[in-house]
């Protein structure tokens, strides 16, 4: 292996030196890890007694104390305190503008894809969430990571012929189709969370974490040829510090180093036990910050140096000044009983302890010489138990003082524990209520930190790598108003896919409260915030009605008052919807009502106005009947005549006939006589 360009770990002068050989990238980054694991050596160390103390894990020395464990109940009141709901995700538009649908339509995408499986069995957000604070509050750091997971499908795609010869101008093929994504969110336990040594995060140079591996899955993940050189190498046993991990599993196992190079952005995979790189490959997501990870949930850190340490290491000395107290209280419990010695010739005082004789009378040998050493006071003396009773007091005051420097030290109050005297007034419960909520405040809003950068993390790997079917898919956004306007969802979607920039401009991702929900109290919000914006409304009205110009800052004055509250951000979503239209109400108000007197007269007049009408209408009808009657009588009339002239006619055709009828036989009867004559 050729190290020309290499010296030894920790004095590497210049960095592009070691990438002209792949022996020299594999030389600089096997040291790399093998310097950052020194660095984290004691720290290692320090969480692996923290987590046996945690769980109460014995060896021979100490199997006998009485210990008392109040660093585990401690630590479960502040895993209750930090994480006990899933958080809800607010995507909303970063300025609050509300004629930016775009970013309104994108937010709601966004935040449905982000939250639609966040709440499913098969989803390891919420157990990702408990574990990082869990391995906050003992060891120290609590991590987690993200990957993308692609399946894809092959489909078929269908021969082309010409329709005019039937010609084949494209054959069947086949090509993969993407099926489903999904953005994977892992726990990494606190001893396989890997960084290059600096002294605040800000300055890493790379992220790495081990991955356990067994044959199969390197033989999948590095191909037959690496995958089965790669040696097993992982051996729970021979960890120094008495490791807490699993050591009897059955299945052989390789570490595996993933690491993130933030100088080169490129990602490399290397085993200890192989003598070159098995992978590497440039920014395979593209992210801003690069790594697909949050800063962790640190202990605490100085600037000084970014390894934490962790809460037990702080309060240690008082953790086991305890245990030596209570250890002592058990054996003074142990001692305080009734111990004494007696005469051994006076027979009687034994009977009467080990028979437990009641009302009964026990003789004894010789009176006079028991009367003359007193009795029974004469012949027992027994063990002093006042001297131990005080000593068990002090004890019991002092584990006392020693709970209550515990509970100073890590800020939880006694209101916090649920324990309270009844001697105690209202304001002092309040004041160690507003205490305890100062001192796990900032815990509190870390472990928001780090919920929010792991959920800001999957909707950015979401923006830049789900294909925009599936964004719509997984969003369900297909049964919105807003489906039905193609462009705005064109728009929606290009804001996404976008540049990340533009994107962070204009969309802010924030996640709520984490911390068990005081139900009293957010109902005591709502009644004041419901009072407080009725009042305002009901004055805000009468001076909108006199100045409507003033509308405007009326809205924003209570959008103002409205971002004061808890959970309001829906509210001051459906003031962003409906301000346009509420503003073009007041700008154009309805006319005003009329007078009742004006329109009881315009009903009257209505009214007369339709008898008139009404009245005009039968009498316009009258008249159409007498015309229609009179055009009748002519037309009978004119039938009467034509039928009369008609007679006449033929009356006059009959005479005429009659008298032709008459002459023509009188010709007749007047030629016959002169033909006789």
């Amino acid at each position: 292996m050729s190290t020309e360009a290499y010296t030894t770990a920790g004095r590497i002068k210049s960095v592009e030196e070691t990438e002209k050989t792949s022996a020299s990238r594999y030389r600089r980054w096997y040291d790399e890890i093998t310097m950052a694991e020194k660095e984290f050596d004691n720290f290692r160390k320090q969480g692996r007694t923290t987590v046996r103390r945690f769980k109460d894990e014995r060896d021979s020395v100490d199997g006998d104390q009485r210990k008392f464990n109040i660093f585990t109940a401690n630590v479960g009141i502040l895993q209750s305190s930090l994480y006990a709901k899933l958080p809800k995700i607010s995507v909303s538009r970063r300025f609050g503008q509300m004629n930016d649908d775009p970013a309104r339509v994108a937010s709601l995408m966004l935040q449905n894809a982000i939250m639609q499986d966040i709440d499913e069995p098969e989803c390891d957000f919420d157990q990702v969430m408990r574990d990082a604070v869990e391995d906050r509050l003992v060891p120290g750091m609590g991590c987690a990571w993200l990957r993308l997971e692609v399946d894809t499908e092959e489909n078929v795609l269908e021969a082309q012929t010409d329709p005019m010869t039937g010609e084949v101008i494209q054959p069947e093929s086949t090509y993969e189709a993407i099926s489903r994504q999904e953005v994977i969110i892992e726990h990494v336990f606190w001893e396989d969370f890997l960084y290059s040594p600096c002294r605040t995060w800000k300055e890493r140079r790379w992220v790495g974490r081990k991955v356990y591996m067994d044959q199969d899955a390197l033989v999948e993940r590095f191909g037959e040829d690496v995958g089965k050189q790669i040696p097993l190498d992982y051996n729970p046993r021979g960890t120094q510090g008495q490791s807490n991990e699993p050591k009897n599993d059955v299945l052989q196992k390789a570490v595996i180093y993933e690491i993130w190079d933030r100088q080169t952005r490129k990602v490399l995979w290397l085993s200890k036990g192989h003598d070159t790189l098995l992978d590497e490959v440039d920014d395979p997501l593209g992210l801003e910050d690069f790594e697909p990870c949050p800063k962790p949930l640190f202990a605490l850190t100085t600037t000084s140096n970014c390894i934490a340490v962790n809460d037990f290491v702080i309060c240690q000395d008082q953790y086991n000044e305890l245990d030596l107290v209570n250890n002592r209280i058990s054996l003074l419990i142990q001692a305080c009983k009734v111990v004494g010695v007696y005469d051994v010739s006076a027979t009687g005082i034994q009977r009467m302890l080990q028979q437990g004789s009641e009302n009964t009378m026990i003789p004894v040998d010789n009176w006079a010489m028991f009367s003359e050493k007193g009795g029974v006071k004469g012949a027992v003396d027994w063990l002093p138990l006042e001297v131990v009773i005080q000593a068990l007091e002090k004890l019991r005051q002092a584990r006392d003082d020693i709970k209550g420097q515990i509970y100073e030290l890590t800020g939880i109050a006694d209101i916090v524990r649920g324990n309270t005297k009844a001697s105690e007034t209202l304001g002092a419960q309040q004041i160690k209520a507003q205490f305890a909520s100062v001192r796990i405040q900032k815990l509190q809003d870390e472990v928001a930190r780090f919920a929010q950068d792991i959920l800001r993390l999957k909707g950015e790997i979401i923006c830049r790598h789900v294909v925009p079917e599936q964004i719509i898919k997984m969003s369900n956004f297909e049964y919105y108003n807003d489906a039905q306007n193609a462009p705005l969802i064109q728009e929606a979607i290009a804001l996404l896919k976008g540049e990340h920039e533009l994107f962070e401009w204009r969309v802010k991702v924030q996640a709520d409260s984490l911390a068990q929900a005081d139900y009293q109290m957010q109902k005591q919000e709502k009644i004041e915030f419901t009072n407080a914006v009725a009042t305002f409304l009901q004055s805000a009205a009468t001076t909108m009605k006199a100045m409507p110009d003033t509308a405007p800052i009326i809205f924003e004055t209570l959008k103002f008052a409205i971002s004061g509250f808890k959970g309001a951000s829906e509210l001051e979503g459906v003031i962003d919807q409906n301000l346009q239209v509420i503003m073009q109400k007041i700008q154009n108000p309805p006319p005003p009502p009329p007078d009742p007197a004006v329109v009881k007269a315009q009903a009257e007049l209505k009214m007369k106005g339709e008898e008139h009408q009404m009245d005009m209408q039968a009498d316009q009808q009258d008249m159409a009947n007498k015309q229609q009657e009179h055009q009748m009588d002519m037309q009978f009339s004119a039938q009467e005549h034509q039928q009369k002239i008609a007679q006449d006619q033929e009356k006059f055709y009959q005479t005429l006939a009659q008298n032709e009828a008459k002459a023509r036989q009188q010709m007749v009867e007047n030629a016959r006589k002169d033909n006789g004559s």
